[in-house]
């Protein structure tokens, strides 16, 4: 699972802020777009202070999304381990169950509330 998200992140340069950038070193100019499906392309000539302020919040993102695609091989992992195979735990089972759930919806919301951090500074 994490090999084919890793293989569809770098064909497809995703990550969760929608944000990519180009940057010519030589000319100095930035090409930016934004957006999942519909993307707005923005070419434009940056300072080395504006550009490192656009690249560190997206570089920010996309390794925030490549630590995610670990963790969600991991959470499916313990998600098969804890229902379907004979690794079940017999003995509380329940409880096994409740601190699933909270570490998942835990990493949920920080991982929402990251990218939201990340995406406000993308847009300021």
């Amino acid at each position: 699972m994490a090999g084919l998200l890793l293989l569809f992140t770098e064909q497809t340069n995703f990550n969760l802020s929608g944000v990519h950038y180009q940057f010519d070193q030589e000319k100095m100019m930035m090409l930016i777009e934004e957006g999942f499906w519909d993307k707005d392309v923005v070419e434009r000539q940056v300072t080395a202070r504006e550009a490192l302020e656009i690249m560190v919040p997206i570089n920010e993102a996309k390794r925030l999304w490549e630590v995610n695609i670990y963790l969600i091989a991991l959470f499916a992992a313990v998600f098969i381990a804890l229902f379907f195979t004979p690794l079940k735990p017999k003995k509380h089972f329940r409880w096994y169950v409740v601190l699933y759930l909270i570490l998942l919806v835990s990493f949920m919301i920080w991982d929402v509330a990251r990218h939201q951090e990340i995406a406000k500074t993308l847009l300021s």
